[in-house]
């Protein structure tokens, strides 16, 4: 069990001594944080659930720098949630601070610690609720020698329902994005999801599965750790009692039980959290972002967002009203984003029109349309150009994520370049 609880310390980032004015900012940051997050119904309910629990009054906000790729994090032996100093000073562009010096500037400036808090809300947010989680299931990290995977699948739709509800509140930040004329590294992090949503919730939670188990290494699903627990004791049960360690085994037998109790009741929590909001929530989001790219002419994400009531989308417990509003909008999307590519072609480079036309087909492909017909000439010349576009980019690429990107893009033009589709 040691050893567990070793290997779980070191997928967390390592905690530095303390600063003077630790104290003082956490406690401005955590109540500046809380401004923001409970203008929302979604903030509110987190705040509630946390407020009941005994551990939320006395967390707190630190600020460290760290080598890893955290933009932040929860610690439950700390009890803080932990921001990197490191992506701080990228979001601020500063170079040349310790981390000793970002924290007094942001204890002793209002305006940069309101610039923090303004753009790096939701990244808070999605980190209260592994606090939360942590607290309702203390023991699960422990007992299961691994990250849960499906605390994230929790904490990432509580992010975006969040960010769904701050967007229409005040769409300015969401088409400055989307129109490409303003970019921070924090909002840019807090889309990526909420972007990459459909109607069926097992893609969302497959695109979050892949990237925390494929890509980051640590996490289990709650079904496969509690087999992994049970497979283990299983083999040791022999070895305990022959080596006279029948109270570690009773020890491990304990965890197994309480693993599978949590696992259980987290289960039922999860299935009942996206039953009771995916469907009037993916529905929505998808008719507002795909709404708002088409008035900004981003057709690309426009047809990622509309064109996607497909014969499979009414078993996703969409309203009639919200499965029509998206197939009428969907129609209109594929018909003025075919238009914008005719007229505009000569204006694109290889990858820009590669990408529209990539959508476009992939918007007729999900509604049952076909590819527009004065449209086949030029993308039968295009996927070869972008094929050999995306196959450079994959060989100079070390980045796992934009790799990802590339091959994904490269399998698609490749086999459009040798079969294209009507």
């Amino acid at each position: 069990m040691n050893g567990l609880i070793l290997c779980l310390a070191l997928l967390l980032p390592a905690p530095a001594g303390a600063y003077p004015h630790d104290a003082a900012l956490g406690a401005k940051l955590k109540r500046e944080f809380a401004v923001q997050l409970s203008s929302s119904a979604a903030g509110r309910e987190l705040y509630a659930r946390l407020e009941k629990t005994k551990k939320y009054k006395a967390l707190r906000v630190l600020v460290r720098r760290d080598k890893g790729d955290a933009f932040a994090w929860f610690d439950p032996d700390a009890n803080a949630v932990y921001f990197n100093s490191r992506f701080i000073l990228k979001f601020f562009d500063a170079k040349g601070f310790s981390g000793a010096q970002v924290v007094e500037v942001l204890w002793s400036n209002k305006k940069v610690r309101a610039e923090l808090v303004k753009y790096a809300h939701p990244i808070y947010l999605h980190e209260l609720v592994h606090a939360l989680q942590c607290y309702l299931y203390p023991e699960y990290r422990q007992d299961a020698g691994a990250n849960p995977l499906e605390f994230e699948y929790e904490a990432y739709l509580t992010e975006d329902m969040y960010i769904h509800e701050r967007m229409k509140a005040d769409p300015a930040l969401l088409r400055e994005f989307i129109r490409g004329s303003y970019t921070d590294i924090y909002t840019d992090t807090v889309f990526g999801t909420y972007f990459d949503l459909s109607l069926d919730p097992e893609k969302y939670r497959e695109k979050i599965r892949r990237h925390y188990e494929e890509r980051l290494g640590g996490y289990l699903s709650m079904h496969e750790a509690a087999e992994k627990r049970q497979a283990g004791l299983a083999d040791s049960k022999i070895l305990a009692y022959a080596g006279g360690r029948v109270g570690e085994y009773a020890k491990d037998k304990k965890s197994l039980e309480r693993l599978r109790r949590e696992k259980a009741a987290y289960a039922a929590f999860l299935e009942d959290f996206y039953r009771s909001r995916w469907p009037a929530f993916s529905a929505d989001a998808l008719l507002f972002v795909g709404g708002i790219a088409l008035e900004e002419k981003n057709y690309p994400l426009a047809l990622d967002c509309l064109a996607v009531a497909d014969a499979n989308a009414a078993k996703h417990g969409l309203t009639p009203e919200a499965l029509a509003a998206l197939k009428t909008k969907g129609a209109v999307a594929v018909l003025e984003a075919a238009a914008f590519v005719r007229d505009e072609q000569a204006k694109m480079d290889t990858e820009t029109l590669a990408q529209h036309l990539k959508a476009l087909e992939r918007a007729c492909g999900a509604t049952g349309r076909p590819f527009p017909e004065e449209l086949r000439t030029l993308r039968a010349a295009n996927y070869p150009k972008a094929m050999l576009f995306y196959s450079e980019k994959l060989s100079a690429e070390r980045d796992p994520a934009r790799r990802d990107y590339y091959r994904e893009n490269l399998d698609f033009f490749s086999a459009g370049a040798a079969s294209p589709q009507d």
